[in-house]
């Protein structure tokens, strides 16, 4: 006499066997005869039968096709509880990525979340259809499409920690340049996907587009320990009106308040590029203070502003 254990297990077993392929019942008997936990010859097709319809009462859709006698799991009866705050998330995320741009791993999460919502009781996928009313938006300034097998490259480089050699094209200098590099990190920021990586030639952390990225391979090279972020610190002085209202935007920040109401912030920064085009973004609210080389940099700018504005 076989135990209840063995009955379960023979069950869950045909279960596998449906959820890998549609099969016939002579299919099933084969598979298990080639599993030595069972002894097939104990196993008639009415045994098969009755496990398959034992499934079915427990809530599995099992589809019979009368032209191939083969058995197909439709669906399975799992179902995924969240919380009204969740269900919102999960909503924004739906949303979030926009496919038709290309943008890495959009249609694989779209997929994903896709699965997790078919899981959902009829209660959380109505509430999922619903507007959530709150949107991160990911726009690209560029199409990524074309750039899916550089970005896979460059994600398993640094997981192995390999060096990159690579054809980078430097629209200041407008050439095509060949680098090699450490790679730190990949990421989406400022509407690009972006590699921050140790530049050998330029002896310094630097960040790259890899939209830029004309050629691109991984050295069976080990890629040297981050030797540092390349961040420095910086001041700014902030009037009143931004004083109040600049908030936390910086890393390490500190805010001094001065006595007419205005403040002195300082913090630190890794791209001294964005750093400037943040400045410039608060006007005449604010002004840099340090490093001095930058503030000459903004010295610079400003002159070639206000010829550039002149007369108008």
């Amino acid at each position: 006499m076989k135990s209840p254990a063995m009955k379960v297990e023979r069950i869950l077993y045909i279960l596998c066997l449906l959820m890998e392929r549609p099969r016939n019942v002579e299919s099933i008997i084969r598979a298990m005869s080639e599993d030595h936990r069972f002894d097939w010859h104990h196993y008639s097709k009415e045994t098969i039968y009755r496990d398959i319809k034992q499934l079915r009462n427990s809530g599995f859709k099992i589809d019979h096709s009368r032209k191939s006698g083969t058995y197909e799991i439709k669906s399975i009866p799992v179902r995924l509880d969240f919380e009204p705050g969740e269900i919102v998330a999960l909503a924004v995320a739906c949303r979030t990525i926009p496919e038709e741009a290309g943008m890495p791993y959009a249609k694989e999460l779209s997929g994903a979340l896709n699965k997790i919502s078919g899981l959902l009781s009829p209660e959380s996928k109505q509430t999922l259809a619903t507007n959530p009313y709150f949107q991160m938006k990911f726009k690209p300034v560029a199409d990524y499409s074309s750039h899916q097998g550089t970005i896979e490259k460059i994600r398993r480089a640094i997981a192995a920690g390999r060096e990159i050699e690579m054809v980078y094209y430097s629209a200041k200098s407008d050439k095509e340049q060949k680098r090699v590099v450490d790679p730190y990190e990949l990421y989406f920021s400022e509407g690009g996907v972006r590699l921050e990586a140790y530049c050998h030639v330029k002896r310094k952390v630097l960040e790259f587009r890899v939209d830029r990225i004309r050629e691109l391979k991984v050295l069976p090279i080990q890629a040297g320990a981050p030797v540092g972020d390349g961040s420095f610190t910086f001041k700014l002085w902030l009037d009143q009106r931004l004083a109040r209202s600049i908030g936390e935007r910086f890393s390490d920040q500190k805010t001094e308040l001065n006595e007419d109401g205005s403040s002195t912030l300082t913090a630190r920064s890794t791209n001294p590029f964005r750093l400037i085009l943040q400045v410039l973004a608060y006007g005449e609210h604010a002004k840099l203070l340090e490093p001095v080389h930058l503030k000459r940099r903004m010295a610079v700018i400003a002159e070639q502003m206000d010829k550039l504005y002149a007369g108008e």
